[in-house]
């Protein structure tokens, strides 16, 4: 039995949702201006950490393992976050927003285990079940701010779904519109009250991650989020390389070595 809905924060403790729905709207507001968020969420993050006098390297590569998703750490006082660009691009987006929650918790000093034992982000945290209390607040930090109340509500009315007969073609119209994963966006319309637990579970075990592709193809809707882009990201570390030898920070030796670390990286990661 799936433990999606029964794990998650809305159900565990609903107050505590409520107050992250708070910090998601805030946050959306402050940093977003209440735009349909997608795959600017990387952006998003880098602009946050910036605006906050922090810096971040923000990392995506193609690691070509389903089951990783992302991590966060902190070293020396800098962040650095890796997403796993090898999953379909939803993932990628979903876990951005969850990672993005323990660094706003770290950033806002409300959370100090950052620089202790860092994020570590799996498939099965996602899709499955999560067991800590920062993990299933970060879920719903996620969520909620990739699909906000008020934008569910809008998009429906403007794509005229019968909220009293939602079906597997309704959710994978609002799975293209917010860019989050089947499972994902089954849990925000059960916490919107837009469909029942009954159903929610229902949908959630009906189906399997292949009959959702084979709807999405059937629909031709989301399809772009399900591509796996396999980005080599590697944030402003080739910058940084640059800037180090046009002012003469570093022996040209030692440059000239990180350049070629660079390339290797790229070369191993575009080989894999």
């Amino acid at each position: 039995m799936n433990r999606i809905l029964e794990n998650s924060l809305f159900k565990k403790d609903y107050s505590k949702f409520i107050k992250i729905q708070d910090y998601a709207n805030g946050f959306n507001v402050s940093y977003n201006g209440n735009n349909i968020i997608q795959d600017d969420i990387f952006s998003i993050i880098i602009n946050y950490v910036n605006k906050n006098n922090r810096h971040l390297e923000l990392l995506r590569l193609p690691i070509k393992d389903d089951d990783f998703c992302a991590f966060t750490c902190v070293r020396k006082g800098f962040l650095f976050t890796v997403i796993n660009s090898y999953l379909p691009l939803c993932k990628q987006i979903f876990a951005a927003g969850h990672e993005l929650y323990h660094i706003w918790r770290y950033i806002s000093d409300d959370d100090d285990s950052l620089p202790l034992s860092g994020s570590y982000l799996t498939a099965i945290d996602i899709d499955e079940t999560t067991e800590t209390q920062e993990d299933i607040e970060a879920n719903a930090f996620a969520g909620l701010l990739l699909a906000p109340s008020n934008s569910i509500n809008e998009q429906i009315r403007i794509y005229g779904i019968d909220t009293k007969n939602i079906d597997i073609k309704a959710i994978i119209r609002l799975m293209d519109i917010y860019a989050i994963p089947f499972k994902a966006m089954v849990l925000r319309l059960f916490e919107e009250k837009l469909i029942d637990e009954k159903i929610a579970e229902s949908f959630i075990e009906q189906n399997t991650s292949e009959s959702v592709k084979d709807a999405i193809k059937k629909y031709n809707t989301a399809l772009r989020w399900q591509e796996r882009t396999e980005t080599v990201d590697l944030g402003d570390l080739p910058e940084l390389i640059n800037e180090n030898q046009l002012t003469e920070s570093l022996p040209h030796t030692r440059t000239d070595e990180d350049k070629q670390t660079i390339h290797s990286i790229k070369k191993a990661l575009m080989a894999t």
